[in-house]
């Protein structure tokens, strides 16, 4: 649009001072007290020859000597056999007769009074001013014209005392896209108009008003300045410029408004390519608004830029300041303001830019955003660089002050020291960040990491934290006892039992795509209160398989290790799992993450698990592998099974059991235990142990889907240590022998009554008492009836037939 809109002013130009040349030579030829308004008819025919309708609606008025002048008092222009495309309300030129004679023209005076023109494009995407003039169709049009003999060659000298256009309409349709544009009052006046590199006068004012099928513009400009321009007209220099700027946008979304004064030096050159600069640019006291419909405001006031940019020339400082104003329907008002102070150049081919010593700062309510640094970018092709430094600065009243609303956080001050320096370069073909040091609160974060645009998209990223705590940024753990923790535990227990089918999918088509090879070193770090040291962590991703190897670290002075894998490309994914510790704190790892305090001690742990799965719960559901736990000293809490065993020694020996004054646990020592996961659920296959003198073994199994566990503990009293235990054995039957202890419970519901005696071990020493006194019976029956070898003979054949 720009380019047609360009040519259509040019042709309007030509048209205007064709029409008055037509008339000036006309009258140039006859004497000045001849009335000129006789030859109308002829003028316009002559006009009509060269294809151009004109009509003269006033009088002619002219005189010859010592200038040739000429006025017409009004006219109208349109293309042959079309409409009228302008017309005028006066229009006065006056040439110094004795100059042109030496093919020099100094032209006194320009005047055009009350232009109204309008230039069209039709549907097909004619103009209407190309159909100005007639074209010699026996000439090819593209053939060049015939240069004049270099003898001839002479610049051409044209000097113009005043130029003035006043009260002009201008206007530019095009029908194809329904652009509109127009130029009503527009005003231009010039003072002793040189070609000679002088500089000269000139004034411009205008309302200019744009619109098309989505927004319209409104908008008014006044430019005054000193211009100079050489022989050749490619050479133009614009001195002491001032542009003042008012305009509206209006679309279905909002408004912009903006008011800006601007003072300008610039230098344009176009003998062989566009060369430019400009050693000077202004802007004072400019205020930009928009409003949205949804009640958005965004006010900028007070801006104001002073600097300057010239291609290929020394660099120039910059400076911007300005207000901002934000509010929404919703939300209070933001003041807010800016400053930017940076040194800017850039080469002859606007290809290298670069800015050094930038000092971006703004203010948010009581922070400061500070910004300082360097960058410099090549366009084409694409590179760049930066190194930035953003200081320190509380994210948390930033967010406040803004309005943003936070993720609810254990930490009240998290967030409240965040700054970074970075140092990054890049092209279109990939991003790296070569340096990276961040403070986030009292931790310090550096790294390097490198990102691929092309089709791998591949990330490379090494980072190393000091220390963090990692609960600072997620909710707070509500009170295991409080009512909200437990109405909410109860909500989302109903919500499981309502709807058990709700999985959360894994997601496949993003794991199959990433291609991450990613190493984190954390000398200390706290997550889920459990203290961690020296955490390394491995992971890389590529074409659909994703390991971690290793994890290591500490955790209460206990190495550990895991290994895993996790591939993807199959619909149900499958996941191995590897890992150990040694010497581990199992009640404190329990306490401090899952709040368990039913089982403490150290104990060695091992894993070797897989599963598959196309959703996190079933992978919990296709669990399989074994675990298995070596310790010297554990304590179970809240069951105290020395106490199951005395209670049922009480009732088989029928005796008063005292349940008080147990203690509220029990230490098992050298224990041994291997878990079999088989589909989610984890079944104790062997479990060796002691408590006080008895010897534990067991088996059981625990649900990992429902969070339950259902194990029989086999109690067994050697006799010889019958005496060391708490209560006292008067029967031989209970020594010797598997006394089972079952316990019975949900992972949040265990208590005293957890584990108790199997009762069913009376019933079975009762049922052998019995059997004893028969045999007893039988075999002095028959000692007294056989008596002798016969006896014995008996008491045999008796016992093999009951298999005793």
């Amino acid at each position: 649009m720009e380019k047609t809109m360009g040519r259509a002013v040019k042709y309007l130009i030509i048209t205007l001072i064709s029409v008055v040349l037509i008339v000036v030579l006309a009258a140039a030829s006859l004497a000045f007290w001849i009335d000129p308004n006789i030859f109308k008819d002829d003028i316009e025919k002559l006009a009509a020859e060269q294809g151009l309708t004109l009509k003269l609606e006033g009088d002619l008025a002219w005189q010859v000597f010592p200038n040739i002048q000429i006025v017409i008092n009004g006219a109208s222009v349109a293309p042959e056999n079309e409409a009228e495309m302008m017309r005028f309300d006066k229009a006065q030129l006056s040439v110094a007769l004795m100059p042109l004679l030496k093919k020099d023209i100094v032209v006194q005076g320009i005047g055009l009074a009350g232009v109204k023109a309008s230039l069209i494009v039709d549907e097909n995407g004619v103009g209407n001013w190309t159909k100005i003039g007639k074209q010699d169709e026996s000439k090819p049009a593209n053939e060049p014209e015939q240069a004049a003999d270099e003898g001839e060659k002479k610049a051409l000298q044209l000097a113009i005392a005043k130029l003035e256009l006043s009260d002009a309409d201008i206007s530019y349709t095009d029908k194809q896209t329904g652009q509109h544009i127009e130029l009503s009052g527009l005003s231009l006046i010039g003072e002793d108009i040189q070609l000679d590199n002088k500089a000269f006068p000139l004034t411009f004012d205008s309302e200019v008003s744009f619109e098309d099928k989505t927004q319209s513009v409104n908008g008014k400009v006044q430019l005054s300045s000193n211009i100079t321009v050489n022989s050749e007209i490619n050479h133009f220099v614009i001195g002491d410029g001032k542009l003042a700027l008012s305009i509206e946008q209006k679309n279905e979304l909002g408004s912009v408004s903006a008011k800006a004064e601007l003072a300008v030096d610039a230098d344009v050159d176009i003998a062989d390519a566009l060369v430019w600069s400009l050693p000077k640019l202004s802007i004072n006291d400019t205020s930009l608004r928009y409003a949205a419909k949804d009640g958005t405001i965004v006010d900028i006031t007070s801006l104001n830029f002073d600097g300057g940019l010239t291609p290929g020339g020394e660099a120039s400082p910059i400076k911007v300041s300005g207000d901002l104003k934000y509010s929404t329907a919703t939300q209070k008002p933001l003041d807010t303001n800016l400053s930017l102070v940076s040194t800017l150049s850039i080469d002859k081919k606007l290809n290298l830019i670069k800015a050094k010593d930038i000092a971006l700062k703004t203010s948010i309510g009581d922070e400061t955003i500070s910004l300082t640094g360097d960058a410099n970018a090549t366009l084409n092709p694409l590179d760049y660089q930066a190194k930035l430094n953003l200081a320190p600065t509380n994210l948390r009243k930033i967010a406040t002050t803004l309005g943003i609303e936070l993720p609810v956080m254990a930490e009240p001050t998290a967030l409240s020291k965040v700054g970074t320096a970075i140092s990054v370069k890049g092209s279109d073909k990939r991003i790296v960040v070569s340096e990276l040091r961040t403070t986030l609160d009292a931790s310090t974060i550096s790294g390097n990491a490198s990102v691929e645009l092309g089709k791998s998209q591949a990330v490379k990223l090494a980072v190393n934290i000091d220390k963090i705590n990692i609960d600072h940024y997620l909710p707070p753990t509500p009170p295991k006892d409080s009512k909200a923790a437990e109405k909410e535990q109860a909500t989302t227990t109903s919500e499981q039992a309502a709807n058990p089918d709700a999985e959360i999918p894994l997601p496949r088509e993003l794991l199959n795509s990433l291609d991450l090879d990613a190493k984190l070193q954390i000398a200390e770090m706290t997550a889920n209160q459990l203290p961690f040291k020296n955490i390394l962590l491995q992971l890389n991703a590529k074409n659909g398989v994703s390991s971690v190897s290793p994890l290591s670290g500490i955790v209460y002075d206990s190495p550990f290790t895991l290994d895993a894998q996790l591939d993807s490309r199959p619909a149900a994914a499958k996941m191995l799992l590897k890992g150990s510790s040694k010497q581990l704190p199992i009640g404190k790892v329990l306490k401090d993450a899952a709040a368990i305090e039913e089982l403490s001690g150290i104990s060695d742990v091992s894993f070797n698990l897989s599963t598959n799965g196309a959703s996190v719960a079933s992978l919990k559901k296709h669990l399989d592998g074994n675990i298995d736990l070596t310790a010297q000293q554990l304590r179970l809490s809240n069951m105290n099974i020395e106490k199951a065993f005395c209670q049922l020694v009480a009732k088989f020996q029928q005796e008063t059991f005292d349940v008080t004054n147990w203690p509220l646990y029990s230490d098992l020592k050298d224990t041994s235990t291997k878990i079999v996961i088989k589909d989610g659920i984890a079944k104790i296959e062997t479990l060796n142990s002691g408590v006080t003198k008895l010897a534990l073994s067991g088996n059981g199994k625990i649900n990992l889907n429902e969070d339950t566990f259902d194990v029989v503990i086999n109690t067994r009293l050697a006799q010889a240590d019958q005496n060391e235990m708490a209560c006292k054995i008067n029967n031989e039957k209970l020594l010797n022998r598997d006394i089972p202890i079952r316990c019975k419970a949900a992972f949040d519901k265990v208590g005293a009554t957890s584990c108790l005696p199997d009762f069913r071990v009376i019933e079975d020493i009762a049922k052998e008492k019995a059997k004893d006194k028969i045999d007893e019976k039988a075999k002095e029956l028959i000692e007294k009836k056989l008596g002798g070898e016969n006896s014995e003979a008996a008491k045999q054949l008796f016992n093999q037939f009951f298999k005793k």
